[in-house]
């Protein structure tokens, strides 16, 4: 039997009534001859299959038309700022029994439900799309309707103007969409004390993936305190991310770190108060839940003069040792020094503690006893004589990390002309 229902059951999926009537009939004229099927059915029987199939045909449960769908959110012409390049697509349909296979298409790809729910007559679909930088399409098939977003991805929130036209944050102004809230229960996050058991059964819902197996998490996040850090002073039912400044948020609880905010050099994330651009406030798979490997690859998405430097497909540089090892944050620290380039110690006193023939020596260097240290620099008039002030401390064209050829003197000329 199974030529026999597989054919039926792709008729049920494409065809209308009238249609599936006519293959019912064309499909038994056509048994092939000598199949285990034609064997077992008398041809006497056949007229008398075919009109109990045909009266059949239009209690079989046809797929209901997808004409009364409608994309719920996102909404039309929403700009759309995250880190996360993906958003939650979701569609109702109005009054079906049963459900057409829905698609999103965006660009080439076809994207299916990651679920479908029927509430109160009409069914609801949940979609997760990918997001790239620009104008995203999403066209619902088969209904054939189209919304269209702008997606900019987000290094910072300081870069989000929540007043610019069409922005879009799903809980912006309203916990839901009143639509939303006929399967996510918004009734315990408005309770007070709840917080906790809203988070799992509320936030979770949805934000499931938040964490995911991440082996590096945020307090909060893992111990589902969402609204230590996004809800908006008592009003249950705003969701601000964050709740304020993002420096505000973080320094509530580490609290130590604010005496980064006193030192001479702050690093620009510090400075500006957005602790996100380096870190995941949730989870992350590296160590201190940076969006990218601490080493270098997080540094160089900012500073991306220094990429060729870290690239382990450059040999044509001289690149000092200490960047393909242990990384950035062995001479920098990524938060707030008093020393210039918020460098851990002095210039001299930071390459001494690698480079220790040279500790305290201000003159003796190997070639020449040129000077190591001194009050000032004749390329620099604004900065001290220190080792930087004839080798580069991270990349060169130059052997030793010189800031020139020694040949013919071209590194000595720079000073002495």
């Amino acid at each position: 039997m199974n030529y026999w229902s597989g054919h039926i059951n792709r008729m049920i999926d494409r065809r209308p009534n009238h249609l599936f009537r006519m293959e019912i009939a064309t499909m038994i004229a056509n048994i092939p001859a000598g199949t285990p099927l034609a064997r077992r059915i008398h041809p006497r029987l056949n007229p008398v299959l075919l009109a109990l199939l045909l009266a059949l045909a239009p209690l079989w449960p046809i797929s209901a038309p997808a004409a009364g769908a409608e994309i719920l959110v996102p909404p039309d012409k929403a700009l759309i700022h995250a880190k996360n390049p993906a958003v939650t697509v979701v569609v109702r349909v109005k009054g079906a029994a049963r459900q057409e296979k829905l698609q999103i298409r965006s660009g080439d790809l076809l994207f299916s439900p990651q679920g479908m729910w029927p509430v109160e007559g009409n069914w609801y679909a949940h979609f997760q799309v990918p997001l790239k930088a620009g104008s995203n399409t999403f066209e619902l098939l088969p209904a054939g309707k189209t919304v269209t977003v702008t997606f900019r991805p987000l290094r910072s929130l300081m870069q989000i103007n929540r007043k610019e036209r069409n922005y879009y944050q799903f809980h912006g102004e309203k916990l839901l969409p009143a639509a939303c809230a006929q399967c996510h229960d918004t009734e315990k996050i408005t309770r007070p004390g709840k917080a906790e058991e809203a988070a799992q059964s509320f936030c979770f819902s949805c934000h499931g993936s938040v964490l995911g197996k991440t082996p590096w998490q945020h307090s909060p996040a893992v111990n589902f305190q969402c609204l230590a850090c996004h809800k908006q002073g008592d009003e249950p039912l705003r969701i601000a991310i964050p709740a304020g400044k993002v420096e505000d948020t973080c320094f509530r609880c580490h609290i130590n770190k604010k005496s980064w905010l006193d030192k001479k050099h702050i690093h620009g994330p510090v400075g500006t108060g957005d602790c996100t651009i380096c870190h995941n406030p949730h989870g992350d798979i590296n160590r201190g839940q940076l969006w990218a490997e601490g080493k270098d690859s997080l540094c160089v998405a900012c500073h991306t003069d220094k990429r060729n430097m870290v690239s382990r497909d450059n040999p044509a540089f001289y690149v000092h040792g200490i960047l393909r090892g242990i990384g950035c944050t062995i001479c920098h620290d990524p938060h707030a020094e008093d020393h210039r380039f918020m460098l851990h110690k002095p210039i001299n006193d930071l390459c001494v503690s690698c480079h220790t023939s040279l500790a305290g020596v201000t003159r003796g260097h190997p070639v020449g006893g040129h000077p190591v240290a001194g009050a000032k620099d004749p390329r620099r008039p604004e900065r001290n004589f220190t080792c930087t002030s004839c080798h580069n401390p991270h990349d060169s064209n130059f052997k030793y990390l010189l800031i020139g050829d020694i040949l013919g003197g071209h590194i000595c000329s720079q000073c002495h002309y």
